[in-house]
């Protein structure tokens, strides 16, 4: 099953956002301007007696809509529609990790100021505090609490983040990239306490094969290969 990242899905709306959103602004400025010139004043006046503000609310309330008024009502709410289903569709997909065999599933704890990574190897539970070791091209599912306060774990890059709170276990998904190498950030953003801003975990992204050598090999060898690739980068 070929996986969207969860950063694609983001970038995706965001430019259909911003193309209607321009879209819509140069329709109406175009529009705008044709009506400035098209009924701008001759200088003349015309009699009759009726003010400017009488004339304004004549126009405005008491004429009926005319057909291309209801046109572009009718176009507007299409085009809000089918933001909304789009916007209903891409979040639905991003709440639940998509069904692939090989996803690694990972427990994450909060605390104050730190994470405590979990992986189930065998039955046996290896923990790390702070660094997280994940494999290449793979998805990988965090289930997410906390042992004290609020917190919200969060990975920048991956453009997702979830709460973490203490009683209730929460669940979001990223797919890494395809080549190892590559370590980022992973934040609180929940304002949990005066440690706050240390609460900064490091995400190292090794090559597939090795990980999952070392994963099948029980919880003693993965352990060893976690604490050494996390050696490196303290």
């Amino acid at each position: 099953m070929d996986i969207i990242p969860t950063e694609a899905i983001w970038w995706r709306l965001f430019l259909l956002f911003t193309v209607v959103g321009v879209l819509a602004a140069g329709t109406v400025t175009v529009f705008f301007i044709y009506t400035l010139f098209k009924y701008r004043s001759s200088g003349q006046t015309t009699g009759g007696g009726e003010s400017a503000a009488g004339r304004i609310y004549r126009i405005m309330v008491e004429s009926p809509v005319s057909g291309k008024s209801k046109y572009l009502l009718f176009v507007t709410g299409l085009i809000v529609m089918g933001l909304i289903v789009t916007t209903i569709d891409e979040t639905l997909y991003l709440e639940k990790s998509p069904p692939v065999e090989d996803a690694l599933v990972v427990m994450v704890v909060g605390f104050q100021f730190g994470w405590q990574f979990e992986y189930s190897v065998d039955g046996e539970t290896v923990t790390t505090i702070n660094y997280l070791v994940v494999p290449s091209d793979t998805l990988v599912e965090f289930r997410v609490t906390s042992r004290d306060v609020f917190h919200a774990f969060g990975i920048p890059e991956f453009k997702n983040k979830i709460d973490a709170i203490p009683g209730i276990l929460n669940s979001m998904w990223i797919k890494t990239p395809d080549e190892p190498g590559k370590v980022y950030n992973a934040y609180c953003y929940e304002l949990c306490g005066i440690g706050h801003s240390l609460m900064v975990g490091k995400v190292i992204v090794v090559d597939k094969t090795k990980f999952y050598n070392a994963y099948n090999s029980g919880p003693d060898v993965f352990r060893e290969y976690v604490n050494s690739v996390i050696s490196n980068y303290k």
